[in-house]
């Protein structure tokens, strides 16, 4: 439980904010790579609070730039990106990427006007597929982005599988990642003999957990009796929005992105990738529907575009408008909750919380140590960051990212760190253990 000051801070991430403030030191995902051409339209965003546009100029540098022209307020959205700038509709003002005026036609040619303004404009990169903002202050020594694996590795070795808003802050969907035990339930079929397509299926709904301090954040690994061995799961917490829940036993290592749009709004990215084997099928989202209730497909297709709204192509049909398409005859004989996919059931229980969950009335067990821990970290970095000016941790250590997950069976009584080490650490190929089961599967 926290009281409602530690509640706020937790939750705001607005500029002014502690917790915004802190983002502001680490590079942010924002948007897909191929939705920004150069010289193409410039596309609505909100990141961390700030209403902001996104595009890219004729030598393909992308930029997150002021949406109102500091002229007569208007918006840039309307106007022309074109010849390395952004040109205003309404009189012409341009901008370059790094926020300074190149052009004043209307002023005469004698005015230095243009050489003494300049606009909020926030360095952005290209990594992994995804074009990253770096909104913090000192736009000239930005680090770099974080080196996670999937950014590193040839294209074909990695899938991005969704991308939507959703409906409430962001630190509640990360607290969904970071809760281990709620596999089985929420994920689960009624019946252990049904086919996995229809839910998650272990004996053991309670689990020893053993959470690990790390330097990019935490490393957590839920411990279960299997058959007189032992069934791990092993995930990772990663400054300031990341969950990475366990890899299955054919290497394939899963990651979710919780970027805060405002305090009511987050960007859910999910992405999946292979140290060295290309994925088979799309890299790209997939917007279908599964036929039946179960833990198949993502969040579903997308509403039309949502015009003169922020991530105007990514806010999904199934949602709390529909009740997330829940079917009441699955929900007694197939699956656990009859809400078609694994996302969907994560986000009707996310957002049934309500725009900000209010964390003084909740009660916490045993089972919630990763979370209770991840929220002291998240606390305890901005108020370092905000009284001391305290770098947050892995701001400035983008090598601190390359890690992966697993899950598997080790001998009873095994040193699963020193075990696993080698694979979590990204320093072998090769998936540890060949009696791992795949167990979140069958």
């Amino acid at each position: 439980m926290l009281t409602k000051e530690e509640n706020e801070l937790l939750s705001q991430v607005g500029p002014g904010t502690p917790m915004g403030e802190m983002m502001r030191q680490y590079w942010m995902p924002v948007i897909y790579d191929w939705e920004l051409e150069t010289d193409g339209q410039p596309q609505r965003v909100r990141v961390l609070g700030e209403d902001l546009l996104a595009w890219r100029n004729t030598d393909g540098v992308p930029a997150f730039t002021q949406n109102l022209c500091p002229h007569r307020g208007a918006s840039l959205y309307f106007g022309r990106n074109e010849e390395d700038g952004l040109r205003c509709a309404y009189h012409g003002w341009k901008f370059d990427v790094n926020g300074n005026c190149v052009d004043m036609p209307n002023e005469p040619s004698t005015s230095n006007f243009k050489s003494k303004l300049k606009i909020t404009s926030y360095k952005g990169a290209d990594f992994g597929g995804i074009v990253w903002a770096y909104m913090g202050a000192n736009q000239e020594t930005a680090p770099l982005v974080p080196q996670f694996e999937w950014g590193l590795i040839p294209e074909e070795q990695r899938g991005h599988t969704h991308k939507f808003i959703q409906e409430c802050n962001w630190m509640q969907l990360l607290e969904g990642e970071l809760d281990s035990t709620h596999v089985y339930f929420l994920h689960s079929r009624v019946n252990k003999e049904d086919s996995p397509k229809y839910g998650l299926y272990h004996p053991g709904q309670t689990a020893k957990f053993h959470v690990i301090n790390k330097d990019y954040g935490m490393m957590y690994g839920a411990q279960r009796d299997e058959k007189g061995s032992e069934y791990w799961r092993v995930a990772h917490f990663l400054y300031p929005i990341y969950g990475m829940f366990p890899a299955v036993n054919n290497g394939i290592v899963p990651l979710s992105i919780y970027m805060p749009v405002d305090d009511n709004h987050t960007l859910h990215f999910g992405l999946r990738w292979h140290p060295n084997k290309p994925l088979e099928g799309s890299r790209r989202p997939k917007f279908e529907l599964p036929e039946e209730p179960g833990v198949l497909g993502g969040p579903g297709p997308m509403k039309p575009e949502q015009k003169g709204k922020f991530f105007a192509n990514w806010w999904p049909e199934v949602n709390h408008e529909t009740d997330f398409h829940m079917d009441l005859s699955a929900k007694k004989t197939k699956s656990f909750t009859g809400i078609p996919s694994v996302r969907q059931q994560d986000a009707a229980l996310e957002w049934s919380m309500g725009p900000v969950m209010d964390r003084t009335k909740e009660h916490l067990g045993t089972a919630d140590a990763a979370i209770i821990k991840t929220r002291r970290k998240l606390i305890a970095a901005a108020r370092e960051f905000a009284d001391a000016g305290t770098p947050p941790p892995g701001s400035q250590n983008p090598e601190w990212y390359t890690v992966r997950s697993c899950e598997t069976v080790l001998p009873a009584g095994a040193n699963w760190q020193e075990d696993l080490g080698p694979w979590l650490n990204a320093k072998t190929p090769e998936y540890p253990d060949p009696l791992a089961t795949g167990r979140t599967a069958a």
